[in-house]
């Protein structure tokens, strides 16, 4: 029934919706800001119809997008907007008055009765048949009869506020939208029926509710918007799909992009997408994520058996995370359905040209894979000098080079690449870290630094399998090279006249005269082998090797960044001098049994 109320009654619950309207301003700036909403909205409209040109639609569907990320609970139960009225404390009455009515929201279906005066309209709630008074100026007496939903807030008074988009929906889209109701009993947050009937709304069309002129107030919210929304990266991946006039499967410039964005986040997004797609929606656009699911969960699957990166147990992940989507109402059951599918179409072999390889290329190179690992088992394990090191270092280069020697160019492009991760278990760079791109040159491979997901700084060796192996091992021959080193650096008169910060500037210096000495005798070792190396087959064999390296590298989907560093450090003159002093005493011809 209808509420009578004196004018300062009327102004006061008016205060109070400003209050309302206040925190719930704030919180919208805030889902907008991380982009949740958006990403909602283009997956509504995705593959169904383009954003709309008018802009009283486009900010109403994206006040839809915002209210189901307030007031959608998480698994707890909790939504945003209880978490937020949790946080806070009211420091008056009007604003305790507020918070007590924001924590009764109910999302309602509603139909229009009429205007009672110019400032509160009658309503009736479609699946209680409860009869609401509305406190709103906005809405035109020729609404009456219109059918909608609303979030109302309910005022002491007996009035309801209104906190969600103004918005007419048709009689095909109410009877819908009740099917999520039982007859006597409220919707509650209604997460469930608003997400259907928002979504039914984006993709059908938006229908104003007939206001007064004037009466609704696009400006802030427009501000916000700037411009139509956003696609994601898979999104644009997907249209790029099915746009070219020469198909997609000669786009290899396509697929390269496709692989260089594989990560578990964009495969959960393509299945995500997938699973959105209505039967209605194109097929082609729903094929397009197919694929890109299917091309990145095999790069990923390709980059684990590489041993490049933490890419073992992407797949988990992913199946976990969409998992958890789908049970908290984020994603359709289909995209699930397609990830096994996808998945049950394995093994997603990394190579299958190692097979290709003779038997006794085979062999061959598991020989020296075994001499290197020996030449580490008599250095690294038991310490070693840096002299020592740098005639491993000679030894690999002629095992090297022997193994180049039985292989032809066919051989070396059928030949599997792999990776080596080493973790450094700091955060900083060191100056032995300096000797991995000379390592990774003088041993026909590539090299590049990642952080882990601790923050924990790694390297990866990639590169053919006996040139990993052996880049690993003169890797772990410096890294025991400088600790022996540097111990009996601190056994010097040098360091020992120095104290407190002095010592570390000193061992830092000679570790960086140190790795300057070892870089220069790799590079002198590299010239030789060059030299040595008989031009007919050598040079070919090493360009071989590298177009292979390249060629997996981009199969892989891998791309790099280069940093410059341009920091300065305290350098002490004579440590450094004693650390350059002891790389040019390296004698790499006479260890080891040579």
């Amino acid at each position: 029934m209808p509420l009578d109320g004196t004018a300062d009654d009327v102004e006061t619950d008016f205060e109070i919706l400003e209050t309302i309207g206040g925190h719930i301003d704030g919180l919208v700036q805030e889902r907008l800001a991380t982009g949740d909403p958006m990403k909602t909205l283009r997956r509504w409209l995705l593959g169904h119809r383009t954003p709309p040109e008018e802009d009283d639609a486009m900010v109403c569907l994206v006040a839809m997008a915002v209210d189901l990320e307030l007031f959608t609970p998480s698994m707890s139960g909790k939504t945003q907007v209880d978490r937020y009225l949790a946080a806070r404390r009211p420091d008056s009455p009007r604003e305790r008055e507020a918070f007590d009515a924001l924590a009764r929201v109910q999302f309602r279906l509603v139909r229009v009765v009429g205007r009672e005066n110019p400032d509160r309209v009658l309503l009736i709630d479609l699946a209680t048949q409860e009869s609401l008074v509305l406190l709103d100026s906005r809405i035109s007496p020729i609404a009456a009869g219109a059918a909608t939903a609303m979030r109302l807030c309910p005022l002491r008074s007996g009035r309801h506020v209104l906190i969600s988009p103004l918005f007419e929906i048709d009689e095909a889209a109410l009877a819908q939208a009740m099917t999520f109701a039982r007859p006597g009993r409220s919707l509650g947050h209604g997460h469930r029926c608003a997400a259907a009937l928002y979504r039914n709304v984006a993709r059908r069309g938006f229908m104003p509710m007939a206001t007064y002129p004037g009466a609704v107030r696009l400006d802030a919210l427009l501000d916000d918007l700037q411009s139509a929304p956003r696609l994601s990266e898979v999104e644009l991946l997907a249209l790029r799909w099915v746009m070219p006039a020469d198909g997609p499967e000669t786009d290899h410039e396509l697929i390269g992009d496709v692989r260089r964005a594989a990560s578990t986040d964009h495969l959960i997004d393509a299945c995500g997408c997938f699973g959105q797609m209505a039967r209605s929606a194109t097929p082609d656009l729903r094929d397009a994520f197919e694929r890109i699911a299917e091309i990145q969960m095999a790069t990923l699957v390709e980059r684990a058996q590489a041993g490049v990166g933490d890419w073992d147990d992407a797949l988990d992940r992913a199946a976990a995370a969409i998992s958890a989507h789908i049970a908290q109402g984020d994603m359709q059951a289909e995209a699930r359905n397609l990830f096994d599918r996808l998945r049950a179409r394995g093994p997603f072999a990394a190579s299958a040209r190692a097979s290709q390889i003779g038997l006794a290329a085979a062999a061959e190179l598991d020989r020296v894979i075994q001499r290197i690992q020996a030449l580490r088992a008599k250095t690294v394990d038991r310490g070693c000098t840096e002299d020592e090191a740098m005639a491993a270092a000679a030894k690999v280069a002629e095992l090297l080079d022997r193994h180049d020697l039985t292989l032809d160019e066919i051989s070396v492009r059928q030949s599997a690449c792999e990776g080596a991760a080493i973790d450094t278990g700091r955060r900083r760079r060191a100056p032995v870290d300096s000797c991995n791109r000379p390592v990774a040159d003088f041993c026909d491979c590539r090299v590049w630094s990642e952080h882990t997901g601790r923050g924990a700084l790694r390297y990866i060796f990639f590169g053919l399998r006996a040139d990993v192996a052996a880049a690993r091992l003169l890797h772990d021959l410096i890294e025991v090279a400088f600790e022996t080193e540097s111990a009996a650096f601190r056994n010097t008169e040098i360091y020992l006249t120095l104290r407190g910060g002095d010592r570390r500037v000193a061992i830092n210096s000679f570790q960086i005269g140190l790795a300057n000495g070892v870089r220069a005798k790799l590079a002198a070792l590299k010239s030789a082998r060059r030299a040595a190396r008989p031009k007919t087959t050598g040079f070919d064999l090493v360009a071989a090797k590298q177009s292979v390296v390249d060629d997996e590298v981009a199969r892989l989907g891998l791309a790099f960044t280069t940093k410059t560093s341009h920091s300065r450090r305290m350098v002490h003159g004579e440590a450094y001098e004693a650390g350059k002093a002891a790389g040019a005493l390296f004698e790499p011809e006479t260890a080891l049994g040579r």
